[in-house]
């Protein structure tokens, strides 16, 4: 990808091979040098595989917004396989050269060889050709995610025009090539969603440092996705910030008296932000959230220009905006402040003893407190025994909760489990903003690890999201994941997801 974004590149070839355990990637760029190393004074093709910081992103001079900067995915890759075999065409050295791996270890000197033929019978002419073989003492029987590569070759192929993307499973082809872009994916998101726009005018943007593409449409919640260089950010990130903070400065001109809050604004986004930036700075190795400061500010800027100048533009669309805003606001307030609920959640609250095990230190600043929701009353017994008394308090949910998206007003305010856990997180239904008087710096869903419980999960998390949604925001709402066995030997008690992880404990 960093190759096609650089402009060197215009397809990637993915190959599976069931039969043999193996997996081919190839591209059509100008490959990777090699001749000696200056500094490490090896081939560096050999510096490329094996070291860290042998990128030629490190510089920014041969890549301007590459998707990794010091090549960890490689030599993790190299690391981990029992066989790989990497083949790169370089026209200024002759042209194809090899060299092959065992475990990470070098077992032939690059040397000059021929073209690399693949399973599919294609010799090709010029580019970089890797063939690897997972290492079993790790991975065993393990096989690749074929519907989640799918998913990811698609992606990849919106997000940079031109670039044909070959899938080949077992001898089974698929291609993706996108003329479109990210334009291209939003119309299809809008479909999957069964969204329909408020507008025929979207906002659409691109520069050297920035991507955006965002509809306004008829869906609940937000569906904007977020990526850096391409690479999809899943907990957001600085550029995400900028972009709803330019957001709601952009539309200020038309708010006029209309209440409502930044989270409002985000109904109905269906739309894609890429930010492109040399050598990123991310939370992890995974990329899922960047946090480079490079970012902050620059990202808003650009985004308040582009959305600023869309709705002077668009007028219209802007007070349509801000108006379903306020709407939503009014339908949530109206709903924490009707007279049924806070009559429901007062009676639930003087039965809070034979539910909520609470917190013994009162000290305990409300930051540090985590409640538990825990399904059923045998799994809330033994989550009050095993819990922290000082900060960790828990609540026992009597079966599933009402789905909220799908019944009316009437029977939500009047359902004496929401009313319950309304009453548990200390919801007070009195004040001004009742968010502000919730007693727990932590929710924490621990439903069974099942189906069920799944669905339990869910549940909770659409009844928080619709009418407390200022908790996401927040970083206050979390989901355990409960380990599904238990084994116990000579006294220890033994954790894990599956028989198996349990016997190898």
């Amino acid at each position: 990808r960093d190759e096609a974004r650089a402009g060197r590149n215009n397809l990637i070839h993915i190959i599976i091979d069931s039969k043999k355990g193996e997996y081919w990637v190839r591209d059509e760029g100008v490959g990777i040098p090699v001749g000696i190393h200056k500094i490490m004074k090896i081939n560096t093709l050999t510096h490329v595989l094996t070291n860290l910081q042998s990128s030629g992103k490190i510089s920014g001079d041969a890549y301007k917004s590459a998707i990794g900067t010091h090549g960890v995915g490689i030599k993790a890759t190299n690391a981990l396989s029992q066989e790989m075999e990497v083949w790169t065409y370089r026209k200024d050295d002759g042209g194809w050269h090899n060299t092959r791996f065992e475990f990470g270890i070098e077992k032939s000197k690059v040397k000059k060889s021929s073209a690399p033929k693949l399973p599919n019978k294609v010799t090709p002419k010029l580019g970089t050709v890797m063939r690897f073989v997972p290492d079993p003492k790790y991975f065993g029987k393990h096989k690749v995610n074929v519907d989640q590569l799918r998913g990811w070759c698609e992606m990849t192929s919106y997000m940079n025009v031109g670039l044909k993307i070959i899938l080949t499973v077992d001898g089974k082809s698929e291609e993706w090539l996108s003329k479109k872009g990210i334009t291209e994916y939003l119309e299809k998101r809008l479909l999957k969603l069964k969204a329909t726009p408020m507008s025929k005018k979207f906002v659409f943007h691109n520069s050297e440092t920035l991507e955006l593409a965002i509809h306004f449409a008829d869906v609940e919640g937000s569906s904007m996705e977020f990526f850096t260089n391409t690479i999809r950010n899943v907990e957001e990130g600085f550029h995400a910030d900028d972009m709803y903070k330019a957001l709601v400065e952009s539309l200020k001109p038309f708010k006029g008296k209309l209440l409502y809050t930044p989270t409002d604004l985000k109904e109905g986004l269906v739309g894609v932000l890429n930010y492109k930036i040399n050598a990123p700075q991310f939370d992890s190795q995974t990329k899922e959230k960047l946090v480079d400061n490079r970012v902050k500010g620059a990202c808003y800027a650009e985004c308040l220009k582009v959305l600023s100048d869309f709705f002077k533009e668009n007028k219209g669309l802007a007070k349509q905006i801000v108006e379903r805003a306020s709407e939503l606001r009014k339908k949530t307030a109206e709903f924490l402040k009707d007279k049924k609920l806070i009559k429901k959640v007062k009676g639930a609250q003087k039965g809070l003893a034979a539910k909520l095990a609470g917190i013994s230190n009162s000290k305990t600043p409300i930051a540090d407190r985590e409640l538990y929701l825990v399904e059923g009353d045998s799994a809330g017994g033994t989550a009050k025994v095993a819990r922290h008394r000082d900060f960790q308090a828990t609540f026992a949910l009597k079966g599933k909760p009402l789905n909220v998206m799908e019944t009316t007003k009437d029977k939500v305010n009047g359902n004496a489990e929401i009313a319950g856990i309304f009453a548990g997180i200390g919801l007070d239904l009195s004040k001004p903003n009742p968010v502000d008087h919730i007693q727990f710096g932590k929710i924490i869903f621990l439903a069974d690890p099942d189906v069920d419980g799944c669905h339990i999960n869910t549940l909770l998390m659409t009844l928080f999201w619709k009418y407390l949604p200022d908790l996401f925001k927040q970083g206050r709402i979390y989901m355990l994941e409960a380990p599904e066995y238990m084994g116990k030997l000579k006294d220890k008690i033994y954790f894990g997801p599956t028989v198996k992880s349990i016997y190898k404990k």
